[in-house]
């Protein structure tokens, strides 16, 4: 279970960083970053990468797992290991990675925001691209206020979970004593941060419905077309259904050869 669920959160993370590299790289002046941008690239290289990754690096929960106090944990140098790659490739790297592609995503759409102002203005008839212009403008917005609300919430949720797990860490390792109390204290405030780990790939689709216009139509219609199609199959089903019927009947029909009537002879009246 534990190496299940660490895969696909990591899964997810990575996703995400992938996604703040996708949007910088879209906005970059540079063609050879832009073509990273690309569905095909992302569909043949960056996703399977990031799955194959991320199916092979916490492979050391399945082999290192161990049962203590009917509960699955880590004992000595593995259970060191296990912090330290929480503390790094959980609540260090995906944060920082988000935060610097985020920043310089924005920095590449102030600088193209200028360019296309300086551009525009050196046109004649702009009203048809001032209006394509803003409508691109408008869906960048909208998807990168999609993205930068899911790296919030990431980071404030799992900063708090990676701060408790370092503060765990040192204090185990250094020797620190502690009462039953604090154990037990600590315990608590270890079970309500792990929740925080949760929150955001539960939140996501909440979070981008309220954010962006453009992904609730888009949802609008998706469901609508779902319902079409499930519409259309239904009256292909029922009109098949009634084909079949009438060819049954009129099978029926036809074999059903007329009764013969008897033939009487006229019998002759004597007077």
């Amino acid at each position: 279970r534990n190496y299940l669920l660490n895969a696909s959160q990591q899964m997810s993370r990575f996703m995400v960083v992938t996604a703040c590299f996708d949007r910088f790289a879209l906005c970059s002046t540079n063609v050879r970053l832009r073509q990273f941008s690309r569905v095909q690239t992302a569909r043949q290289y960056m996703i399977p990468a990031i799955i194959i990754i991320w199916l092979i690096a916490p492979i050391y929960m399945l082999i290192f797992d161990t049962v203590v106090n009917n509960s699955c944990t880590y004992i000595g140098a593995v259970a060191l290991f296990n912090s330290i790659y929480g503390i790094t490739l959980v609540g260090f790297t995906p944060p920082c990675l988000m935060f610097i592609f985020s920043l310089l995503t924005f920095r590449n759409l102030k600088t193209k925001q200028q360019r296309q102002q300086v551009f525009l203005s050196t046109l004649v008839n702009t009203q048809v691209t001032t209006v394509e212009s803003r409508k691109q403008r408008r869906k960048n917005q909208q998807v990168l206020g999609m993205l930068m609300i899911e790296v919030v919430v990431y980071i404030c949720t799992t900063t708090i979970a990676s701060s408790n797990l370092l503060y765990s860490t040192l204090t185990t390792y250094i020797g620190i004593s502690k009462s039953d109390e604090r154990i037990s204290i600590e315990s608590l405030i270890s079970f309500s941060t792990n929740l925080l780990n949760y929150t955001c790939p539960c939140l996501s689709f909440y979070l981008f419905c309220f954010v962006s216009h453009l992904y609730r139509k888009q949802m609008i219609l998706s469901l609508v077309n779902i319902r079409r199609q499930f519409s259309a199959l239904y009256t292909r089903n029922n009109n098949n259904t009634n084909s079949d019927e009438h060819i049954s009947i009129r099978q029926m029909t036809a074999k059903v050869k007329p009764i013969k009537q008897p033939t009487m002879a006229p019998v002759p009246i004597i007077q």
